[in-house]
């Protein structure tokens, strides 16, 4: 991917970073623009500029924006994840416009993200080929954690979590904190809140990576306290309060206790905690003391290449 730009501080206003997607894909004689916007400010600015035979797509984490822009007739889908970085959340549109059949390999694409959608920095305009395979980009790429979390383990925690905010959103109200990595520094500051239900059981049924756990653990869920986890998907415990409660950085509105638990004790540890929200369902994750992940339960993030650890 080239022709990044950045333009982290004087932001522009939808008009000027419109004409200026619109002047790279004139410029570079695409064939179509993806568009990330969280209002449908910034495509409609995008509509009025180009030219009537280039195609324009609308990607957003709205679910009210999608509507909106379908109803006027443009083409819009839905992202299932916001992450942090820019670059990564372009290619998440990417990914999700191939796997949705709005773009094929071959064709040459303009893929603008404005500050809007990715708090923190500025906005970014990539012009990119669209590659065969790019439809298969996994979630591990997509947030880059490591610190020895193994990616099939993360793509399990999220996968879990999914179906605990589903769950929360059919009235069942359930919240989730799942703490993944460092785990011996992790339980060295938390306490047990209840007796570790995994104790004594066989190291098949304390993996995360045996899906045939699954629905066990979104009945744990309902157990005050966090899911302790190493980074090769071995469930040390449950139930466990964790010391750490306020982080540095400040949380968006509208998130309360678990989520700063969950910020704060990746602050000073190499482990990433995963949250489930018991009032609107959402998924997110935070690494480094910052959310860089945040996902809809309810949208299919799409296929999942297999580790090649495994």
């Amino acid at each position: 991917m080239t022709g990044i730009d950045e333009k982290p501080q004087a932001f522009r206003t939808d008009a000027e970073l419109a004409r200026m997607i619109v002047q790279v894909a004139q410029a570079a004689n695409a064939d179509a623009i993806i568009c990330g916007t969280e209002t449908g400010s910034l495509f409609r600015c995008v509509h009025e500029l180009a030219e009537s035979d280039l195609q324009l797509i609308a990607a957003t984490s709205n679910a009210d924006t999608q509507a909106a822009l379908e109803a006027e007739g443009f083409v819009a889908f839905r992202l299932s994840i916001r992450v942090a970085h820019k670059y990564r959340q372009a290619r998440h549109a990417v990914s999700m416009a191939a796997s949705t059949g709005k773009v094929t390999p071959g064709q040459l694409v303009v893929c603008a993200v404005g500050h809007n959608l990715c708090h923190g920095g500025g906005d970014m305009v990539i012009l990119t080929d669209v590659e065969p395979g790019v439809a298969e980009v996994s979630l591990h790429e997509l947030i880059k954690l490591t610190n020895g979390i193994r990616p099939n383990v993360l793509e399990a925690v999220l996968r879990i979590a999914c179906k605990i905010g589903r769950a929360s959103r059919r009235g069942k109200r359930i919240g989730a904190l799942f703490v993944v990595g460092d785990s011996d520094r992790i339980l060295e500051g938390s306490k047990a809140l209840i007796l570790n239900p995994f104790e004594g059981h066989a190291d098949e049924y304390r993996t995360l990576i045996n899906e045939n756990v699954d629905e066990m653990l979104v009945e744990l869920a309902k157990l005050d306290g966090a899911f302790v986890i190493r980074g090769d998907g071995f469930i040390r415990t449950a139930g466990a309060f964790l010391s750490a409660t306020t982080p540095v950085m400040e949380l968006p509105k509208g998130l309360g206790s678990r989520h700063a638990s969950a910020a704060a004790v990746t602050e000073n540890t190499s482990a990433t905690s995963i949250v489930v929200s018991a009032t609107d369902g959402y998924v997110r994750a935070f690494s480094g003391g910052e959310l860089v992940l945040q996902m809809d339960p309810d949208i299919p993030v799409g296929p999942i290449p297999k580790d090649p650890c495994d």
